[in-house]
């Protein structure tokens, strides 16, 4: 009995898969002491590809995104590192993505080339709880995580089918349907700053402001 040792460890690497749906490879890093811990996420962009819909029709996006979290965890229980936890956090993201799909414009079905680049810098709370098995395999299940961010967000569509410029007619259909696909998304709809180049055939979708985020998940790894 005396010389059995009692494995207590105090930091933990753990992978979150459901990062690789937006494009990001997430790894997390856990350093505990007593109580508490010190956390830290990376994400490395990995590209993936992913199918959305642009004026009605399938358009093809590969995305990937960049991003770091840093928390500071307090555990609930007076089990060492597992049960429920209280984390403030803190994060940035950077997200682009690049994407070709077909557009009707003046009757005529065009190809439209599709860039997005997207960054947030945010603080939010996490609860979570953690599991221990043989002191060993860690699930980290981070269920309840509000935040804000303060975001800025800019989309292109240029249409890569003809030479010559569009019309006032052809821009005010290119503008429709780009507001017809942001309109999709709740929070940013009425507060995008919309602009057509029509000598370039572009439509430019930019946004800027504050957005709420909730962090949901759950990362697999080992103690030691």
């Amino acid at each position: 009995m005396a010389q059995e040792r009692i494995i207590r460890p105090n930091i933990g690497l753990k992978w979150a898969p459901a990062g690789l749906s937006l494009g990001s490879l997430g790894l997390q890093a856990e350093y505990n002491f007593g109580k508490n811990s010190l956390t830290a996420n990376i994400g490395i962009p990995v590209a993936m590809h992913h199918g959305l819909t642009y004026d009605g029709k399938d358009a093809d996006f590969n995305m990937k995104a960049t991003s770091f979290l840093a928390g500071y965890r307090t555990y609930l229980s007076k089990k060492h590192m597992k049960g429920l936890y209280f984390e403030p956090f803190f994060k940035y993201l950077h997200h682009t993505s690049e994407g070709v799909g077909l557009s009707v414009i003046g009757g005529e079905t065009v190809k439209m080339n599709f860039t997005n680049d997207f960054n947030a810098v945010g603080f939010g709370v996490q609860l979570g709880a953690q599991f221990l098995i043989s002191n060993r395999f860690v699930i980290d299940l981070f269920f309840l995580g509000p935040e804000v961010n303060a975001a800025r967000n800019n989309f292109n569509a240029v249409e890569a089918s003809n030479v010559l410029p569009w019309t006032s007619t052809q821009a005010w259909e290119a503008e429709a349907d780009i507001r017809k696909f942001i309109d999709k998304f709740p929070f940013i709809r009425n507060k995008v700053n919309v602009s057509v180049d029509q000598m370039n055939k572009t439509v430019r979708a930019d946004f800027k402001g504050t957005l709420p985020g909730y962090r949901v998940g759950v990362s697999f790894g080992f103690a030691f």
